[in-house]
C-alpha cells in the first residue's frame, strides 16, 4: 500500500472533492426530499383511505341493488302472489324452492323472509313458519318482538334498514344481524306484503376489514337517517351520533377533517352513496398515523447518519485508491527517468519525468529511423525468399519497416542497368528513393538492392492481377527514371500473385523477363506473361494444375504414383526443352507444395526446408540438368518419407478415420471438423482425401453408420424412438424420422412393423 504524503496538496484536494460529492446529495435529501417525503406520506394516507371507502361504497351499493332487484323479481313472479302461494300445500313447496333460488344466487344474504299482509305465515327458502314460531325460535330478535315484527312488516311502504342487532338462532347461537325490509311491490303505495333480508353483520365487517384492517381506528356505515348500521370495531351509538352532529368533524388548514372522541383525536374520511343515501365513514387514529410519520422521520435521520458514516469511509478509501495510482505513477516515472523531482507536486513530477523520457524517446526514434532501411531490406528479402515466418511476426516486421501491404495482389520486378553503367555506392539510397517516388503512392512500391548488388528489385501492389494496371505504371516509371538517370535500363516484371508465399516465384519470373532482353532488346519493360504468350511457351506446364494430384498421392501414401508423377514432370522438361527460368518456376512450385504438405500433415520431416534451395539459390542454377537433378533429389526424399510412414502404419488414414467414426457415431457432436481435429488435419483436405479413398463423404459415411445402427435397434423391437435417436447421435426425433424415410423409403415405425409381423 503506497504511503500517503500528509503534506500533499493533491491529497487534500481529493478529500475536499469527495466530501463535497458526498455532502451535496445528503443535504438535498435532508432539506428538500425529506419534507416532500413526509408530505407525500400524509397525502397518501388520505388518498388511500378515500379510495378504500369508495371501493366499499361501490361494493355495498352493488349488493344492496341486487337485494332491491330480488324484491322486484319476487313482486313480478306470478307464482309468488298471495293467491298462488296460499292456495295449496304444493304451491307452498314451490314457493320455498323459488325463494331458495334467490338466496343461492346471492351469497350476501343469510336469510330471506316473505310476508303477506293479513296472513300469519312466513315463507323462507327452507320452510314455512307462523310468525311467533319464527320470531321466537328460528330468528329471535332481542329488541324486535313478534307483534312489533308483524306491525313493521305490515306498515312497510318504503325500503328501510335496521341496524345490527343480536339475533338468537334455532340452535341457541347468537349473532348480530342487519335486516333490510322492502315492501312488495317496492314502488307501490299499496303493498300487499314485504320481504325481509337478514344479512350478517360479519359480512359487512369482513368487507370493511379486508379493505382497512382494524389497526388504526374504526370504519362504519350510517343509513340515510344517520343511524348506525354496522361498525368494524363496534363504535358506540352516542359517538356515531356526536360525529353526525359535528358534520363528520372540523376541517384543518390542509382540508382534512378531524374530531375528538373519548379523549382521542381522529382523522375523519367520509363518502356518501348517492344511490342509497348511506354514509361510509372511517376514523383513523391520529396518533397511529403520526406514529408512522414520526417513524419515517426517525428512519430517514438514521439513514442519513448511516450514509454519512459510510460516506466517510468511502471518502477515505476513494481518496486512497485515487491517490495511490498517482503516487505509484510518480515513483515509477521518477525511477524510469532516474531522477527525483524534489519540491514538486505529484502531477508536476510526472509531467517533468514524462518530458524527460519524451526527449529520450525522440532521440531513440531518430536512431530507429536511421536503421529503418536495414529493417526494410530484411523484410523485403524474406518476402521474396518465399520462406515466411509466422504471419503475425511478419506483420509486425512490416509495420516496423513502415511497409504497407494492403493490396490484394503483389508482384516483383527487377531493374537492370546497362553493362558498364557505374553506380556510386553513396547514390544507391537515392536511386531507391527515386524508384519508389516514380510510382503513385497508392501503388505501394518498395525497392531494395539485389543480393549481388547488380540490380534493383522492387515489390509492387496492385488491384489488377491480369497486368493492365501495373504494366501502365511500370511504363510511366521507366520513362521517368530513364530521363532522370540518363540511361536506358531494362525492367523485368513477374506475375502478380495473391499469396505472399508466391512472391519468390514472381521474382524468378522477373529475372527470366530481364534475361529475355537478349532477344527483346535493352531499355524496355518486359513482362513475363508477354514472353510466355509471344514465344508460345507451355505456360500450363509449370502452373499448379498437377500439384493437387501430387498432394493426393502423398495423402494416400502411394510411393509409386509419386515417383511416376515426378518422372513425368522431368520427361516434360526434357521433351519440350523448357527454358531455364520456366524450370526454375516449376522447382519453386514443387518445393513450395512439398513443404506446405509436410506442414499440413504435421510430419516431423518439415526440417527438410533447410536442405532445399530458396529463391536466391534457384537463381544461381545455370543449366536445366542441374534443376532436373534437384527434382530427382526431391522425388527421392518424398518417396522415402512416404515409405517410412507407410511402414509405421501412419498412412492408413482412411481405415483409422472410419474406426474413429464407428467409435463416436453415437455422439451428436460428431462432425467433419471433429474428425479433422482428431487427426490434426484441415477439414478440406480430410474431406477430399476420405472421398477419394472411400467414394463417399464423411457426412455420408456417418449417416450410413447411424442408419444401420437404427435399423438394428428397430429390428430388435425398440419401442421408444427417443432412445433410438439418443443412441445413434441424432439431435431430434423429427429429424431422424425425416432422414430415415429418405434413406429407407418408410418411417421407423413402419420399418419396425414390417420386421415384427
Amino acid at each position: 500500500m503506497a504511503r500517503m504524503k500528509l503534506n500533499s496538496k493533491l491529497l487534500y484536494r481529493y478529500i475536499v472533492s469527495y466530501s463535497i460529492v458526498l455532502l451535496l446529495p445528503v443535504l438535498i435529501i435532508g432539506l428538500i426530499a425529506y419534507n416532500f417525503f413526509i408530505q407525500l406520506l400524509e397525502q397518501e394516507v388520505t388518498k388511500s383511505n378515500m379510495n378504500l371507502l369508495t371501493q366499499v361504497k361501490d361494493t355495498v351499493d352493488v349488493n344492496m341493488t341486487e337485494l332491491n332487484n330480488i324484491a322486484f323479481h319476487i313482486a313480478g313472479n306470478t307464482n309468488l302472489t298471495p293467491f298462488n302461494v296460499t292456495k295449496s300445500p304444493f304451491t307452498e313447496l314451490n314457493t320455498i324452492a323459488q325463494l331458495r333460488n334467490y338466496v343461492s344466487a346471492n351469497q350476501f344474504i343469510d336469510q330471506l323472509v316473505l310476508y303477506f299482509r293479513g296472513h300469519d305465515t312466513l315463507y323462507t327458502p327452507y320452510s314455512t313458519y307462523d310468525v311467533r314460531t319464527f320470531t321466537d325460535k328460528i330468528v329471535a330478535y332481542a329488541d324486535w318482538k313478534p307483534e312489533d315484527f308483524v306491525r313493521d312488516m305490515q306498515a312497510a311502504k318504503y325500503p328501510y334498514m335496521r341496524g345490527a342487532e343480536t339475533v338468537t338462532g334455532s340452535g341457541g347461537t347468537t349473532e348480530k344481524m342487519v335486516t333490510y325490509v322492502t315492501p312488495l311491490p317496492p314502488s307501490s303505495t299499496t303493498p300487499y306484503g314485504a320481504v325481509a333480508f337478514l344479512l350478517k353483520e360479519s359480512a359487512f365487517q369482513t368487507l370493511l376489514e379486508k379493505k382497512f384492517g382494524d389497526d388504526w381506528g374504526d370504519t362504519f356505515i350510517l343509513n340515510e337517517k344517520n343511524e348506525l348500521i354496522v361498525s368494524t370495531n363496534g363504535i358506540a351509538a352516542e359517538d356515531a351520533e356526536r360525529l353526525t352532529e359535528a358534520a363528520y368533524g372540523d376541517r384543518t388548514s390542509d382540508g382534512t377533517k378531524t374530531i375528538r372522541l373519548r379523549d382521542r383525536d381522529f382523522f375523519v374520511y367520509d363518502v356518501r352513496s348517492e344511490r342509497l343515501g348511506w354514509t361510509f365513514v372511517t376514523l383513523v387514529d391520529q396518533e397511529a398515523v403520526l406514529h408512522n410519520v414520526e417513524l419515517a422521520k426517525r428512519r430517514t435521520l438514521y439513514a442519513i447518519s448511516v450514509v454519512l458514516l459510510l460516506g466517510g469511509l468511502f471518502v477515505y478509501f476513494a481518496t486512497h485508491m485515487s491517490y495511490k495510482p498517482i503516487r505509484t505513477l510518480q515513483r515509477f516515472a521518477e525511477s524510469k527517468a532516474n531522477r527525483e523531482f524534489a519540491g514538486l507536486g505529484e502531477i508536476e513530477s510526472i509531467h517533468s519525468a514524462l518530458t524527460l523520457m519524451s526527449d529520450s524517446n525522440e532521440e531513440l526514434s531518430r536512431s530507429i529511423s536511421s536503421s529503418r532501411p536495414a529493417m526494410k531490406h530484411y523484410a523485403l528479402l524474406n518476402l521474396i525468399r518465399g520462406r515466411l515466418p509466422d504471419h503475425g511476426d511478419m506483420a509486425r516486421t512490416l509495420e516496423l519497416a513502415d511497409l504497407r501491404m494492403t493490396k490484394p495482389y503483389h508482384m516483383v520486378a527487377v531493374l537492370r542497368f546497362p553493362k558498364g553503367y557505374a553506380i556510386d555506392p553513396s547514390d544507391r539510397s537515392s536511386l531507391l528513393d527515386d524508384l519508389e517516388q516514380s510510382f503513385p503512392e497508392q501503388a505501394e512500391v518498395y525497392g531494395m538492392e539485389s543480393v549481388e548488388g547488380a540490380n534493383l528489385i522492387f515489390l509492387m501492389g496492385t488491384d489488377d492481377p491480369d497486368g493492365a494496371e501495373h504494366t501502365g505504371l511500370l511504363l510511366d516509371a521507366h520513362r521517368s527514371l530513364s530521363g532522370k538517370w540518363g540511361t536506358e535500363m531494362t525492367v523485368g516484371a513477374g506475375t502478380a500473385y495473391g499469396q505472399w508465399s508466391e512472391l519468390g516465384k514472381s521474382y524468378i519470373e522477373a529475372c527470366g523477363a530481364v534475361d529475355y532482353r537478349l532477344i527483346a532488346g535493352n531499355g524496355k519493360v518486359i513482362c513475363f506473361a508477354d514472353i510466355v504468350s509471344k514465344a508460345r511457351l507451355p505456360h500450363a506446364d509449370y502452373s499448379k494444375s498437377d500439384w493437387n494430384q501430387l498432394k493426393l498421392f502423398m495423402y494416400q501414401g502411394d510411393v509409386a504414383k509419386i515417383a511416376d508423377h515426378l518422372e513425368r514432370m522431368i520427361g516434360t522438361i526434357r521433351e519440350r526443352q523448357l527454358p531455364l527460368f520456366l524450370v526454375k518456376c516449376m522447382c519453386f512450385d514443387l518445393i513450395h507444395v512439398i513443404l506446405s504438405m509436410l506442414s499440413e500433415l504435421q510430419w516431423d520431416d518439415a526440417d527438410m526446408a533447410g536442405q532445399y534451395p530458396d529463391v536466391w539459390s534457384l537463381s544461381e542454377f545455370e543449366t536445366v540438368e542441374e534443376l532436373i537433378g534437384l527434382v530427382k533429389h526431391i522425388s527421392e526424399d518424398i518417396c522415402r518419407i512416404v515409405a517410412d510412414r507407410k511402414e509405421s502404419g501412419n498412412t492408413d488414414l482412411a481405415g483409422k478415420m472410419m474406426a474413429y467414426m464407428q467409435e463416436h457415431y453415437g455422439s451428436n457432436q460428431l462432425s467433419l471438423q471433429q474428425v479433422a481435429d482428431a487427426f490434426k488435419m484441415s477439414s478440406s483436405y480430410l474431406s477430399r482425401y476420405f472421398k477419394d479413398q472411400t467414394g463417399q463423404t464423411v457426412t455420408q459415411y456417418i449417416q450410413a453408420l447411424r442408419m444401420e445402427k437404427a435399423k438394428e435397434l428397430l429390428r430388435a423391437g425398440a419401442d421408444n424412438l427417443q432412445d433410438v435417436v439418443e443412441r445413434i447421435g441424432y439431435g431430434s426425433v423429427s429429424g431422424f424420422i425425416r432422414k430415415f424415410k429418405e434413406s429407407e423409403g418408410v418411417t421407423p415405425g413402419e420399418f419396425r412393423t414390417m420386421h415384427h409381423k
